[in-house]
């Protein structure tokens, strides 16, 4: 006997992070801007900050391949890093296996220390303004406070709209418009909330054979 429900796999949906694929909009430009004049900013530590899923890996990783800036990995070693080059780290509060920093304290201290004294720069992303990194080291913490931060906002309908759409288009899936013009409308305007929705609706729609219609994503948003 068949179920008549599907039980969606867990697939990794390929997501393009070329800089000419991402949007700019009001609640982003500010970053973008930051990013294109960052090699000839005078500071040389700078962070891009957002809620989660508001595409800052995006912009990080499509302007580093644009330019050239290298990304540092958890454990590369700092002394070997080339003086006016510019150097960047997405997530830079991301946890490892054992749920402690992946770039502890005394290794961002030495980082800070060594690119300003080579002439590198470096540029990071996180979820929110350094100081509140919860980082103990007193002398990181005091270096922290004089990072530059800049914020990507949460988004406006017009950048939710195009969002959703991209959102879908990396599960090859086509979502008519009067569709997302009723999510949007629905919806809590924020980009985690959309990569929940587009998440919960694709695996809905998988699961029960269904297209997707005002009533699933009615359904999904109930939901959620």
């Amino acid at each position: 006997m068949v179920n008549a429900h599907q039980i969606p796999l867990k697939l990794l949906h390929p997501v393009s992070y070329d800089l000419s694929d991402f949007i700019i909009s009001t609640s982003n430009s500010n970053a973008f801007q930051f990013l294109n004049i960052f090699a000839e900013d005078k500071s040389h530590f700078g962070t891009v900050i957002g809620p989660v899923g508001s595409g800052k890996t995006h912009l990080l990783q499509g302007w580093g391949k644009a330019t050239g800036a290298q990304n540092i990995a958890p454990g590369d070693n700092v002394s070997e890093l080339q003086s006016d080059q510019v150097y960047f780290i997405d997530d830079i509060n991301q946890l490892n296996s054992d749920g402690e920093f992946s770039y502890p304290d005394a290794y961002l201290f030495h980082l800070y220390n060594w690119t300003k004294e080579i002439n590198a720069k470096l540029v990071a992303t996180a979820d929110v303004a350094p100081v509140r990194w919860g980082r103990t080291l007193p002398d990181l913490v005091s270096r922290l406070g004089t990072v530059q931060v800049v914020p990507i906002e949460e988004p406006d309908d017009e950048l939710l709209l195009v969002i959703l759409i991209k959102l879908f288009s990396d599960r090859q899936l086509q979502v008519d418009i009067n569709v997302l013009n009723y999510a949007i409308n629905q919806m809590e305007r924020s980009f985690s909330a959309a990569h929940r929705l587009v998440e919960l609706v694709d695996n809905t729609a998988l699961a029960e054979k269904r297209k997707i219609t005002k009533a699933l994503v009615r359904s999904c948003l109930e939901a959620l």
